[in-house]
């Protein structure tokens, strides 16, 4: 009991149903939907659960969705690991989909990318050409019975000359609806995307190069849809986990650079400077055509907030300062922490500069680092990454012969040093200066 009389009661997340009620009963919400980033919205969704979200599915945009898309429809089995395209979600967003109607869906089929479309109806459905079946079949003699015998009692339907066979069983009617009202309206689309899941099909079916020739083709389809998407998040601040693997392996190998950054990092960091400008350039027309000022952006992202439990980082590269830092009672992280404040007041710029790498660095522990055989968290990459750029400093500091406690007892005079030491030396060589040692020693950062 307080001293008012009243109750303390526990705080509670809204559960999926009050919140999705919240949003779509107050227009200004429901107008934010369609302002939200993808990552922010695919956290609304989340919180939601996509079965029960169809409703905000049919609000988004398709660029939206494809934002969305590009983070929930690839995962790797392990941190560090390469993605790879996960056809049944794709079938449960399509079904999801459905819920706004045929029309609605046609329209997302026809804007999203064709490659992840072939991608998509190549995994769940397998296209053969039924001519071209038999030709093949003929001159494979005894062979010919076995293959029969393997398509018998598919769940099947043909059209025109192709006949498509459920590679899935329970997303069949959900896929062969889409298909079909995509049909209606755009037949040379649905050809295209046919034509080549049966292409891939009868190689599969031929003797064994032409089994290479089409797991060649289907990796091939898988490669370039990952590439683009890998473009895309790149832009926004993601690091694809093989590019995380060989900073973190360079890191470790002690590789010193006379341009001072690794060429991974030199990579991600022009592929992020070219996506800021094709943003900043689309904005001014996208607001324009907007025209909306009802949208109550920020309620809606505090109702993020409140479901998800922690920070929504609208975008990667905002993910350090989207996070909380570690608290001053960490040891830790006092001297990087006292540095960049100093620096932010000093040198505002450069500031800026390091948070984008401290993002950076963070993404990289996301996508390519586990602890304890288990994914970081957003927040646990924010500290990880915050801690060992830390560490770096304080090796830095010693060859200055600034002592890091010194650096916080006596700040008139160890201020300039440790500020010139952190304009001078990119988050990302700090990191590097300590990656091998905390590799080999994970105790002393792991739990911090």
């Amino acid at each position: 009991m307080t001293d008012s009389g009243k109750t303390l009661v526990r705080f509670q997340s809204p559960s999926s149903t009050k919140l999705l009620t919240r949003v779509l009963e107050h227009p200004a919400l429901v107008a934010a939907v369609r302002e939200l980033p993808p990552f922010a919205l695919g956290r609304l969704i989340d919180s939601i659960g996509l079965e029960g979200a169809g409703e905000l599915v049919a609000l988004a945009t398709t660029e939206q969705l494809q934002g969305v898309f590009d983070r929930d429809l690839w995962a790797a089995a392990r941190a560090g690991e390469d993605e790879h395209f996960d056809p049944a979600r794709f079938a449960l967003w399509l079904e999801v989909m459905l819920e706004a109607g045929e029309t609605a869906v046609v329209e997302r089929l026809t804007e999203l990318p064709l490659d992840l479309i072939t991608l998509a109806v190549h995994r769940l459905v397998l296209v053969v050409d039924i001519d071209a079946l038999a030709l093949e079949m003929s001159d494979a003699g005894d062979e010919s019975s076995l293959v029969e015998k393997a398509l018998e009692g598919w769940l099947s339907e043909e059209w025109e000359e192709f006949r498509l066979m459920a590679k899935d069983s329970r997303a069949w009617d959900t896929v062969l609806t889409a298909l079909f009202a995509l049909d209606r309206d755009h037949h040379d689309r649905l050809r295209s995307i046919l034509e080549c899941c049966a292409s891939m099909t009868l190689a599969s079916l031929e003797d064994d190069g032409g089994l290479i020739q089409a797991l060649t083709a289907e990796e091939m389809l898988e490669g370039d849809t990952l590439a683009s998407r890998d473009d895309r998040r790149a832009a926004e601040g993601y690091v694809a986990p093989a590019d995380a693997r060989s900073f973190l392996a360079l890191a470790r190998a002690g590789h010193a650079y006379k341009e001072g950054r690794d060429p991974v990092t030199r990579a991600y960091f022009r592929e992020v400077q070219s996506g800021t400008t094709a943003a900043t350039s689309k904005r001014p027309q996208a607001a324009a055509e907007s025209g909306n000022t009802s949208a109550d952006l920020a309620g809606l992202m505090q109702l993020i907030n409140r479901a998800s439990g922690e920070p929504v980082i609208t975008a990667p590269r905002l993910l350090v300062a989207a996070t909380s830092q570690p608290s001053v009672e960490q040891e830790a992280a006092r001297t990087l922490d006292s540095a960049l404040e100093l620096l932010a007041a000093e040198y505002p710029d450069v500031y800026a500069l390091r948070i984008e790498e401290l993002s950076y660095l963070a993404n990289v522990l996301l996508s390519g680092y586990a602890r304890h055989g288990r994914r970081l968290r957003p927040v646990e990459a924010t500290e990880a990454a915050l801690t060992i750029c830390n560490l770096g400093l304080e090796r830095v500091l010693a060859e200055l012969r600034l002592s890091p406690r010194e650096s916080h007892r006596d700040l008139a005079v160890a201020t300039p040093r440790v500020v010139q030491a952190l304009r001078a030396v990119p988050a990302d060589r700090l990191f590097r200066i300590a990656w091998r040692q905390v590799h080999d020693q994970p105790a002393q950062w792991s739990d911090a």
